[in-house]
C-alpha cells in the first residue's frame, strides 16, 4: 500500500516522535545488517587507505570476523605500522570454528 506524501510524511513524524518517547531506541534487524555492513566498509576503506590492496586471505579473514572483533580491529589499526601487524592480529583473533555438527 503506498500512502499519499502527505499522509507518509506524517506518518514517519509521528513515527520518529513515538520512538524518541521510549528510553531504548529500536533499531530493527535490517538496520542493524546496515550498520554492520557499514562498519566492515569502514575498516577496510581504512586498511586499504594505510596498505593499499590486501591480499585475497586477508579479505577473507577480516570478512569472518565477528561484529565485535570487526569494532576492535578498527580500533587497533590505528596503530598498525605495517601489514605485518594486521596479519598478526588477524593471526590472534581469528574466529572459533564451531564445533557443533
Amino acid at each position: 500500500m503506498i500512502l499519499p506524501e502527505g499522509l507518509k510524511q506524517a506518518f514517519w513524524d509521528e513515527l520518529q516522535t513515538y520512538e524518541e518517547g521510549r528510553t531504548m531506541p529500536y533499531i530493527t534487524s535490517v538496520e542493524q545488517i546496515g550498520m554492520e555492513k557499514g562498519e566492515r566498509l569502514l575498516v577496510l576503506r581504512l586498511l586499504k587507505h594505510k596498505f593499499g590492496e590486501l591480499p585475497d586471505l586477508t579479505l577473507q579473514q577480516i570478512n569472518a570476523l565477528s561484529i565485535k572483533k570487526l569494532g576492535a580491529l578498527g580500533e587497533a589499526l590505528l596503530d598498525f605500522a605495517v601489514i605485518d601487524d594486521l596479519e598478526k592480529w588477524l593471526k590472534k583473533n581469528k574466529p572459533r570454528r564451531s564445533t557443533k555438527s
